[in-house]
This record gives C-alpha cells, structure tokens and sequence, in this order.
C-alpha cells in the first residue's frame, strides 16, 4: 500500500469496483478494506508457493548502498538510450538481482515506497530522477530547513518588536478560532470542490488556492479561494492597525517578518489542509478566447485537497492521471487566458530567477526556474484580481486599483530588432511607468489588463486586505461603511510609500548576501558567462548585464564596444561589503 503513513506488504483477498481486502498473512482472518488507488501490484499470489510469499510479507527495504546501484545502473541505460520513461517493478528489480525471488520484489518495492528521492513511482511505472530533478529536490529540502529556522527567528522577532496588546489578541483568536463566529452560517459551502494550494515549501502564510467545478452544459468555473482574515480581524482593532503600519509582511534572507503574528498568520487565518478554513471564493467563467463573462463572489468554507510544492504541481499537470486530472485543466484553461493578455500587450518574462538566502547565517543563491505550475499560479492570482477589479468597477466602488501606463522607450519596429528574452525585455521594462495604487480603475500596462487590484495575499500584503474590506462592507456582510474616495486615497498613499520602504529593505537585503557570497566565492571565482541587455551611462560604458550561471541581472562596465545581446565575459574587479562595492568588469566572449 502506498498512501499510508508507513508502507505495507500485505495479500489481496477479494476485490470489488474501487476498493480491495487486504490480508498480513497467508492464513489471516482479519483484514481491512482499502482504496484501490493505494494499491500497487508486486506480483500475482498464483505464480508462487505459500512459503515463498511467506518470506516475501516479512521482507525489509534494501540497504542505500545497494539501492544507490539501482539509480546508476538507470542512467547508464539511460545514456546508452536503452531506458525510455517508466519501467515495471520487475524490470526494476533485475537491475540489481538476475533472477528476482518474490522477497526481492518485496524489497525493492519497499525501497522505493519509503521516503527516498533517487526513483518516484507514478501509476504503477518506476520513473528515475535525473540529476537536475535531484539537484532540485535538494534546493527543496534546505528551503524547508529554512522553513523551520524562520518560524523560530519570526516568532522570536515577534516577541520583540509585535505590540504586547497585539500579542494578546492573537494568542485570543488563536485560542477562539474554532468557535463559531458572525457570518459563518451564512458561508457557502465548497469543501466538496478538489482544492489545491500551491506554494513553496517555506511558506508559512498560506493565502490562497485553486479549484475547477464542472456543469453539464459544458461550462468550467475557475475557483480562486482567498484566505478571510476578516473572519477574525476587527477593522480599527490593535491587529489591523499594527498591520496596516507594517503594510506587508517581508521575506528577508534569514527571516519572516510577518504583517500578523506568525501564530495566527500561519494558523487559523491560513489555507492550510486538514479541516474547513474560511475563505472568500471567487467564481470565474472564461468564454472561448478566455475572456471573462461571468464573475460571482461568496463567503465560504473551502478544504485542502492537495497541499503542493510546484514541482509537485509540475508533476501532477504533465502527467494528468484520470483520477487527478483537475489541475491540468485548470492549467489549460490559464494557458489560454495568458495567451490572451499577451495579445493585450502584456509582458511575459519566464527567465531564472536567483534570490539568497542564509543558511546557518550563510548565504547560498537559490536559482527558480519557471514552470508551467508557477505561470498557472501567476495567472490564477491576475484572474481574481482582474475579475474583482472589473466587479467595483460596474459597481462603482472605490478600491486600491494597481494600475501602470505604457510610455515605450522603443518604437515596435526597433525592439522587434532586439534578442527575444532578457534583452527584449530590459528595454521594454525602462519603457513602463511605475505602477502606483488609485481608488479609480486604470490600465495596467505590463500585465495587459484595463483594471486590475492584487486580492490574493490579504494575510501578507495590506492592500489586499483593504480590498477584502471594501467589497465585505459594500455586501453588509461586516458592520462598517465603505470608504469614499477621498477617504481611502490618503490611506493608498500611505501604502505606497510603505510598499516601497519594504521593497527597499528586501532590496538591501539581497545585495548585502551578494557581496557576501562573492567575497567568500572570490578565491575560486572565474569569468562568468552573461550577456549586454542595455545601457545605464553610455558615456562611462556602464551597462546593464545578465549574468546566466547566476540568474542576476547587475551593473558592469564594458572594455569592449558593446551592444544589446552581445555576449560578455564578466568578471568581479573589486567587492567589499564593508563599502557596498561591487565593481564588475566585461568583455567580449
């Protein structure tokens, strides 16, 4: 048996639509009904004597070293192009037994069923990970290391600098949560809709998740499930004031400094699987050229299906299994939708992503790749925001509308002239207003969208929280007015400004590890690989430049004559994190 807590070996002794009876012995009378999705077949009873299949339900998994031989004989068949996608358990076991004795199987199977990263088994194929796929896992596992020491530093940075009274009211609401409160009879509830949360594996502050919901006429609605905080917080109370002050919570290198207590943002405010949350839903119709023609908001009650990493979510779409096949609609259906903004102009740049973070007070770079399941998430977040946004607006209704003009520094023709990617997008990103937040709709330029407001984080960002606000008071569904116009613009102000301060420090942040981490590579530092994306001060030859191996872009100053898209050998000249100096130097290469 797979999905148990700890796996299995155990006898089928009858099988029925969906379900088997599962036997520990040979001779067992009591056995237990089970999911036959949890089930994986290691061999047929028939082919072998009782004593045989005796031994085998006593086997235990095989020791690393031998398993480990497993992984490698797979690559060299790999490399030799002998072995193509998934194999069987028994072709499994022959890498390692030449003729393999039902114990063997046992073994193997245990192996591979207990927690180990070499091979994943997927619809009963045994697939082995390559080394990038383990290279990956491995950057997943410090992130929830890092998981771990940031809750403890965030709770220690809480005790310090949160408010006492604040303090006191969360560990009230913490305490309080599971009681009943004003509007939870009135909430719809969805819990019966397969919902999945996408995150990375250090995130505490669970914020949203996904659904899709079939009719018969054919009509899909995308679900996208909103954390309530106004379930438990009071407009105008300590907590809404210490977090309005702090406008977002700050994920810093070697810490969570969170806009609620982290016992109570990662708590009952949070999404997180196990048992109904309150959220706000919002239901989304897409006609065939994805834009939206239907829209409906609810307060509800929603439960966890799935709590996934994205590269698990990045394996559940690829592979799509009939049982599981909601996710990959729904990524199919923001596929298109993202077609769509393009169309309308908006800038999608999918490029490696480097960020520091501090393991055991030292800086590493994290390197994110894009994926189908972080577009998808992306996408899902600009479709509530888009949709809410498009909803004030007919209603009338002030709100923090996040808005940016277009004012491009190239002419079509000219960028057109320009390397697809990186380069491209350098230019079209100095081409962009800065985007400001204003209680009328507006267009958003580099998101291709004629109204959008950010809705998804309201446990981590102020404005979305605001916005919650505003459409629960609009709804009478709190007891509050909303705010006016020129209530609220001073209020936005405010927030931009503290947007911005929080940006700056995360900003200061990641160049402080940088000189760091350059410091401590410098000994065995060489040349790196980048490429020229566009001029800061022409006249003192300093450019703009995208370093690969590092995911980063940073000032450098070019020997050579340059243009946008020449590639460049880039090298660090002088670094000194006591004068935050970083000078780099590039060449033609």
């Amino acid at each position: 048996m797979l999905n148990t807590r700890t796996p299995r070996l155990a006898i089928i002794a009858d099988v029925r639509p969906g379900k088997v009876l599962l036997a520990n012995s040979i001779s067992a009378k009591s056995s237990k009904w089970y999911p036959l999705r949890d089930i994986f077949l290691i061999g047929s009873s028939k082919e072998y004597s009782s004593e045989l299949l005796s031994d085998a339900l006593s086997a235990i998994p095989l020791v690393s070293s031998i398993f480990s031989i497993a992984w490698i004989e797979s690559q060299r068949l790999i490399d030799r192009k002998l072995l193509d996608g998934g194999i069987d358990l028994l072709a499994f076991a022959k890498l390692l037994f030449a003729k393999p004795t039902p114990t063997d199987l046992a073994a193997c199977w245990l192996s591979l069923a207990n927690k180990q990263d070499l091979f994943r088994i997927r619809q009963n194929k045994i697939f082995v990970r390559s080394q990038p796929e383990l290279q990956q896992l491995r950057q997943a596992r410090r992130r929830q290391q890092l998981a771990i020491q940031i809750k403890s530093e965030s709770e220690v940075f809480e005790v310090e600098q949160f408010p006492a009274e604040c303090l006191a009211e969360a560990d009230r609401l913490v305490l309080s949560a599971s009681e009943s409160q004003p509007g939870d009879s009135a909430r719809i509830d969805l819990s019966h809709l397969r919902s999945f949360s996408i995150d990375d594996p250090c995130t505490v502050e669970i914020d949203d998740a996904i659904s899709i919901q079939h009719s018969a006429d054919g009509i899909h609605k995308i679900w996208i499930h909103v954390a309530d905080p106004h379930r438990l917080i009071q407009p105008g109370g300590c907590l809404d004031l210490e977090a309005q002050r702090r406008a977002s919570s700050i994920y810093l290198s070697h810490r969570l400094v969170p806009m609620f207590p982290i016992g109570l943002g990662s708590g009952p405010l949070s999404l997180s699987p196990g048992s109904k949350k309150a959220a706000i839903s919002v239901a989304i119709c897409l006609d065939q050229n994805s834009c939206i023609v239907g829209i409906d908001i609810v307060r509800s009650w929603v439960q966890i299906t799935y709590a996934l990493s994205y590269s698990d979510a990045d394996e559940l779409i690829e592979l799509a299994p009939p049982q599981d096949a909601d996710l990959a609609e729904i990524n199919a259906l923001l596929l298109n939708r993202r077609l769509w903004r393009q169309a309308q102009g908006a800038l999608l740049m999918d490029k490696p992503e480097g960020r520091f973070i501090r393991m055991d007070g030292r800086p590493q770079l994290e390197i994110t790749e894009p994926g189908c399941s972080r577009a998808m998430v992306a996408e899902a977040m600009l479709l509530a925001g888009a949709a809410v946004a498009n909803w004030a607006k007919e209603h009338q209704l002030a709100m923090p509308f996040r808005c940016q003009a277009g004012n491009q520094s190239l002419a079509p023709d000219q960028l057109i002239e320009l390397p697809a990617g990186a380069v491209r997008w350098a230019h079209q990103r100095l081409g962009l207003g800065r985007s400001r937040l204003q209680s009328e709709a507006a267009a958003h330029q580099a998101l291709g969208l004629s109204a959008y407001l950010q809705w998804t984080s309201p446990i981590r960002r102020y404005n979305d929280l605001l916005a919650h606000r505003q459409w629960l008071t609009h709804q009478n569904l709190i007891e509050a007015e909303p705010l006016a116009k020129e209530l609220i613009n001073p209020l936005l102000d405010k927030l931009e400004q503290q947007s911005r301060e929080v940006g700056q420090i995360s900003k200061e942040d990641q160049r402080c590890c940088l000189l760091e981490w350059l410091v401590s590579l410098k000994p065995k530092l060489i040349a790196q690989d980048g490429v020229m994306l566009r001029w800061l001060r022409e006249d003192q030859n300093l450019a703009l430049v995208r370093i690969e191996p590092w995911a980063l872009e940073l000032p450098a100053r070019l020997r050579d004559p340059a243009g946008p898209g020449d590639l460049l050998k880039i090298n660090v000249q002088e670094v000194d994190p006591a004068r935050d100096l970083l000078h780099l130097k590039a060449t033609i290469g």
